[in-house]
C-alpha cells in the first residue's frame, strides 16, 4: 500500500503569483544545466578513453539507443507532461493510492510496449556497424536502460504533480557521472586495442557498467517519487480508464515527437549535400537547444502543475492570467538569447569550429546557420509553454495540428533552399527551421487563447519591455564584442569578445529591466530568495 503524504498547502497566491514559478523554474533550470554539463563531461570521456575507433562508434550508437527507443519513438518527456493532470487530482486529495494506482498503471502500459520494441532494436543495430559482435553485446546490455527510462518519466510526472523538481532535474547527472567512472575505469584497466578485438571483460564492464549507472538514475527518481508518497510498480494499466485516457493522448504527443525529429533528420539529409554541412548544423542546434532546456522548458514544467489545478471554470480567469505570465517569463529569457546568437554568432562559431572545421567555409557555415536559427528561438518558446497549457487541459490534439503546421511550412521551404549552392544552403535550412518554428508557435498560442477567459492583457507590455532591454542589451553586446576583437588576436580574442560582449549585454539587459520596473525581473529576484510575494499593480 502507498503511504499517503499530506499534499502541501498550494495556495492559490503561490500557484498564480510569477515569484512562485519563476523559483520553480530557476530549481529546474539550474539543475538542469548541472546535468547537461556533465552529460558534456561524459560526451568528452568517451571520446577520450575509447578514441576515433569502430568500438568507440558501436559504443556511442548504442549507448544512445535507449534514448532513441524512449524519447523518439514514445516521446517519453510529452508522456511525463501528459500524465501530471492525471495525478494533480488524486495527490491534492492526498490519496497515494489512486496517485500510485494511475503513475503505476501507465508504467506498465509502457513496459508492455518496450518489450515488443526493445528486442526490434537488437537485432537491428548491429546490420548498421561493423565490431557485430561487440555491438550486439552492446546493444543487449543497453536495451534494459530503455525500462528505466521509462520508470524515470513515471516517476518525474509524480514529482511535478507535487512540484518537487529538484530531484527529477538533478539525478540525470548521477548517472553522468556514474558512466565517466565506468569508462575511466575501463581505460585504466585495458590497453587501448585500436580498431583490433576488445576483450570481453571490457565490454561487459563498460555496457555493463553504464546500464548499471542508468538502474542507479532510476533508482533515485523511483526514491523522489515513494517520498512523495507512491510506491510506484507497473500494473495493468490498459484496464484503467484513468490510464487509457491518458494513452489515448499519448498518441497524438507521438506523432507530435515524431514530425519534430523527421524536420531535424530532414535538414541535417539535405545540409550532407555540403562537405561538412551536416556537422555544421549539428553544432547550432547543440545551441539551438542549449537555452531551451535551461529557460523554456523549466518555466513549461513549472506551469503544468499550476495550470492542471486551476482548469476548473472558476479558475478560468486565473488559468489565463498564469498562462500570459508564463509566456512572459519565458519570452524575457529567451528574446535577449535570440538577439545574443545573433549579436555573437561569429566568435561562438570561431570557437566551437575547431580541427578540421576551423576553415573560412566551416566557420562561415557556423555562424550563418546559427543567425539564421536564432529566429525559431522565439516560436519554440511559444510551442512549449503553450503545449503545457493545452496538456493542463486535456488538449493534446491542438499540439499535433500546430506541429503538422509546422512540419507543413518546414518542407514547404526546405525544398527551394535545397536548390541553393555552397555554404549558403546551411543558412537557408537553419532559416527554413526557425520560420517554421515561429509559424507552429504563433498557431498552437492562438489555438489556446481562443479557449481561455478573458484575463488582463499583461503579455503585451511586457513583450514590448523585454524587445526594447533586448535591443539595447544587443547594441552594447555588439560594440563590446568588435572592441574586445581589435584589441586581442587570436583565439583569445574570440574568446574574450563572447564573454565580454556577454556580460555586458546581461548587464545591461537587467539594468533596463530594473528601470522599467519590469515585473519578471522581481519574480526572479524573489524566486531566488525563495519569496512568494503578493504582486504590487502592474509597472
Amino acid at each position: 500500500m502507498s503511504r499517503v503524504v499530506d499534499a502541501p498547502p498550494f495556495a492559490s497566491d503561490d500557484l498564480s503569483m510569477g515569484a512562485g514559478a519563476a523559483r520553480d523554474t530557476m530549481t529546474v533550470a539550474v539543475w538542469t544545466m548541472i546535468s547537461r554539463v556533465t552529460g558534456l563531461a561524459r560526451v568528452i570521456v568517451i571520446g577520450a578513453v575509447l578514441g576515433p575507433t569502430y568500438f568507440g562508434n558501436s559504443y556511442q550508437l548504442t549507448n544512445v539507443l535507449p534514448n532513441l527507443v524512449f524519447y523518439g519513438f514514445l516521446a517519453g518527456s510529452l508522456l511525463s507532461s501528459l500524465l501530471v493532470p492525471a495525478l494533480v487530482r488524486h495527490i491534492d486529495a492526498g490519496d497515494g493510492d489512486e496517485t500510485g494506482r494511475v503513475a503505476g498503471g501507465f508504467l506498465g502500459v509502457e513496459w508492455s510496449i518496450l518489450v515488443v520494441a526493445a528486442p526490434v532494436a537488437v537485432i537491428a543495430v548491429p546490420m548498421f556497424l561493423p565490431n557485430g559482435q561487440s555491438t550486439l553485446a552492446l546493444a543487449v546490455l543497453a536495451i534494459p536502460q530503455v525500462f528505466c527510462y521509462a520508470m524515470v518519466a513515471s516517476a518525474t510526472a509524480v514529482m511535478y504533480a507535487r512540484r518537487r523538481y529538484l530531484l527529477a532535474a538533478a539525478a540525470p547527472a548521477l548517472e553522468n557521472l556514474g558512466v565517466i567512472a565506468v569508462l575511466v575505469l575501463a581505460g585504466a584497466l585495458y590497453a587501448d586495442p585500436g580498431d583490433g578485438p576488445v576483450p570481453a571483460g571490457a565490454v561487459l564492464l563498460i555496457g555493463g557498467g553504464s546500464t548499471l549507472a542508468v538502474v542507479v538514475h532510476a533508482g533515485v527518481q523511483w526514491w523522489g517519487a515513494r517520498r512523495c508518497g507512491v510506491m510506484l510498480l507497473p500494473r495493468a494499466g490498459w484496464r484503467d480508464p484513468d490510464v487509457r485516457k491518458v494513452v489515448r493522448r499519448a498518441v497524438s504527443s507521438m506523432a507530435q515527437a515524431g514530425l519534430l525529429a523527421a524536420q531535424i533528420l530532414l535538414l541535417l539529409v539535405v545540409a550532407g549535400h555540403v562537405a561538412g554541412g551536416t556537422v555544421a548544423l549539428q553544432m547550432s542546434l547543440s545551441f539551438y537547444h542549449l537555452p531551451l532546456a535551461i529557460a523554456a522548458a523549466p518555466v513549461g514544467l513549472a506551469l503544468l502543475p499550476r495550470l492542471s489545478r486551476m482548469t476548473s471554470e472558476r479558475d478560468a480567469t486565473a488559468f489565463a492570467d498564469a498562462y500570459q505570465r508564463a509566456l512572459g517569463l519565458a519570452l524575457f529569457l529567451m528574446i535577449p538569447a535570440a538577439l545574443g546568437y545573433l549579436v555573437l554568432a561569429v566568435p561562438l562559431a570561431n570557437i566551437v569550429a575547431a580541427g578540421q572545421m576551423s576553415t573560412d567555409a566551416g566557420v562561415a557555415m557556423v555562424a550563418g546557420s546559427l543567425s539564421a536559427l536564432a529566429l525559431g528561438l522565439i516560436g519554440e518558446t511559444l510551442f512549449v509553454i503553450s503545449t503545457q497549457a493545452a496538456y493542463a487541459r486535456g488538449d493534446a490534439s491542438s499540439p499535433l495540428r500546430s506541429m503538422m503546421l509546422q512540419a507543413g511550412v518546414c518542407v514547404a521551404l526546405v525544398v527551394p533552399a535545397s536548390f541553393v549552392d555552397g555554404r549558403a544552403l546551411i543558412s537557408a535550412l537553419g532559416g527554413a527551421l526557425a520560420v517554421a518554428s515561429v509559424v507552429g508557435g504563433v498557431d498552437l498560442s492562438l489555438r489556446v487563447r481562443r479557449e481561455l477567459a478573458p484575463a488582463t492583457d499583461r503579455l503585451l507590455p511586457s513583450v514590448a519591455r523585454t524587445c526594447f532591454a533586448s535591443l539595447t542589451m544587443a547594441a552594447v553586446a555588439l560594440t563590446v564584442a568588435a572592441v574586445a576583437m581589435a584589441m586581442v588576436p587570436g583565439t583569445a580574442g574570440l574568446l574574450t569578445a563572447s564573454a565580454a560582449g556577454t556580460l555586458a549585454g546581461a548587464v545591461v539587459y537587467l539594468g533596463v529591466h530594473r528601470s522599467l520596473g519590469s515585473m519578471e525581473l522581481t519574480w526572479l529576484r524573489d524566486g531566488a530568495r525563495g519569496r512568494v510575494v503578493p504582486e504590487a499593480s502592474p509597472a
